[in-house]
Parts: structure tokens; C-alpha cells; sequence
């Protein structure tokens, strides 16, 4: 009897494992996040519009960069958005966006949702891949 409802108690374990750590939504990355850059302090604000796709802006150095971006697991890939600004430099992920002749396009905007509610990610900058962290605006009482 003990072995029979060994491998039932084990597939229930795991099953209640794994539905605890079901992906997030992009609801869960909506908000404004205060990042730290390089000593820099840059704005993210997220905005949901499904479960699996959102709309961002991102606000560095007196410029607003308007991003739209998909999320696969736990990150959300974000990429320039030429419909939302057309005077902001779009960002790309190399695919059917165009870039002007000779330059490479730019690459996404990578932001991870952690255990503990910040965020860490990582954008390509003059001087390479920078990485960041951020935790969410807080709220005054």
C-alpha cells in the first residue's frame, strides 16, 4: 500500500511545485520602475495590454523612448515602437524594422521579473551591454 501512494503523493508535490511558479503576466511588470543604470536613474513605465504583451516608455536623460514588448516566461522583451513616437530613435530587434544603411539595428530591452519583486535586465549601449536593476515607484501614503 505504502508504494502505491508514494508515486500519487510525489505527482502531487510536483504538480503543486509547479503551479506555484506558473509565469507571470505582464500585469505583474505594470507600473513605473525606478532603474539604476551606469549611476544613472532612469524611469520604466509599463503598461499591460494582454497577459503576454505591453507598452512601455522608458524615460533617460530628458529623452522618452516608446517601446512596445512581448513576454516569453519571466522576461519581457521590449523593442522600439515607430508607431507610438515618430521622432524617437526606434529601437529594433533586428528583424523587418529598418535601420539606416551601414549601422546594425539595435538590440531589445531585456527585463526580468525576480522572486522578490525588482526587476533586473540588461540594453546595449555605445560601449556594450549594460546591465540593470530596478524596483517599482513607490507609493506615498
Amino acid at each position: 500500500m505504502l508504494h502505491r501512494l508514494t508515486p500519487a503523493v510525489l505527482l502531487f508535490t510536483c504538480g503543486a511545485v509547479v503551479s506555484a511558479q506558473t509565469p507571470p503576466t505582464t500585469s505583474a511588470f505594470a507600473g513605473t520602475w525606478n532603474i539604476e543604470l551606469m549611476s544613472h536613474q532612469i524611469a520604466l513605465v509599463v503598461e499591460a495590454k494582454d497577459d503576454t504583451h505591453a507598452t512601455a516608455t522608458m524615460m533617460m536623460m530628458g529623452r522618452d523612448l516608446p517601446l512596445k514588448g512581448e513576454l516569453v516566461g519571466r522576461t519581457l522583451t521590449l523593442v522600439g515602437d515607430k508607431a507610438a513616437g515618430a521622432t524617437a530613435e526606434p529601437l529594433s530587434a533586428g528583424g523587418a524594422e529598418s535601420h539606416p544603411p551601414g549601422a546594425a539595428p539595435a538590440r531589445p530591452i531585456t527585463v526580468t521579473l525576480q522572486d522578490d519583486g525588482t526587476i533586473t535586465g540588461e540594453l546595449m549601449t555605445n560601449q556594450g551591454p549594460a546591465s540593470f536593476t530596478g524596483e517599482r515607484l513607490k507609493k506615498r501614503k
